[in-house]
């Protein structure tokens, strides 16, 4: 006899409705369209730092565009998760974006990670609207660039 599929515990990062991908993807939740992801280590440019020795410092990058028919404003509330289902929380490296219909801009959000935290999942929510569908991104191992002169802790 076939065993039963186990249900997923209620909560985390299932609990809110959302579009699932990867970055290669150009992922689209009913209001803004994310395209061009990536997940890299950060570099002095992005002004992201470890919080603390033994930590690790990422950035995740993508362009977000409004796929509503009236302008929108905010950032996303980011956080990343492992196998474990530990997660860190993110910040938002910007200033958020105010986009007219169509328009696009960059968006960052940084980490401090631990030196050994492997993430495998990327969960964005718009910070302004809550019932937006969340944006649920598989992380691959391929998709976290480590960088030549990576970020130190200040």
């Amino acid at each position: 006899p076939a065993s039963a599929v186990p249900t997923p515990a209620p909560g985390g990062a299932n609990q809110q409705p959302g579009v699932s991908g990867t970055f290669s993807d150009v992922l689209f939740n009913g209001r803004l369209r994310l395209r061009a992801m990536s997940l890299k280590d950060a570099v002095p440019a992005d002004n992201e730092h470890p919080n603390k020795p033994g930590e690790r410092a990422v950035v995740f990058h993508a362009i977000v565009s409004n796929g509503m028919h009236h302008e929108v404003h905010g950032f996303f509330n980011a956080t990343l998760a492992d196998a474990n289902g530990i997660t860190v929380e993110g910040r938002p490296l910007d200033d958020g974006w105010s986009l007219e219909q169509g328009a696009a801009a960059r968006t960052a959000t940084g980490f401090s990670i631990p030196a050994d935290f492997v993430p495998t999942k990327l969960v964005l929510l718009e910070a302004a609207v809550p019932s937006a569908k969340a944006f649920r991104i598989t992380i691959r191992s391929k998709d976290l660039s480590v960088a030549s002169n990576p970020a130190t802790p200040q």
